[in-house]
């Protein structure tokens, strides 16, 4: 009876970790689209053409 509590309670535990490190990762990439769109929006602007 523990052990199924336990490993019911691990397995949330896994989604939710899981949930997160996917939510980091969505925000990182939001992070590196706007890098991205900054940089090459108008490239001139950086002096380097």
């Amino acid at each position: 009876m523990r052990d199924e509590n336990d490993m019911r309670m691990l397995e949330a535990h896994r989604a939710a970790i899981g949930d997160a490190i996917d939510a980091l990762i969505g925000r990182i990439m939001q992070a590196f689209e706007v890098l991205h769109r900054i940089e090459w929006s108008a490239p001139w602007r950086n002096g380097r053409c």
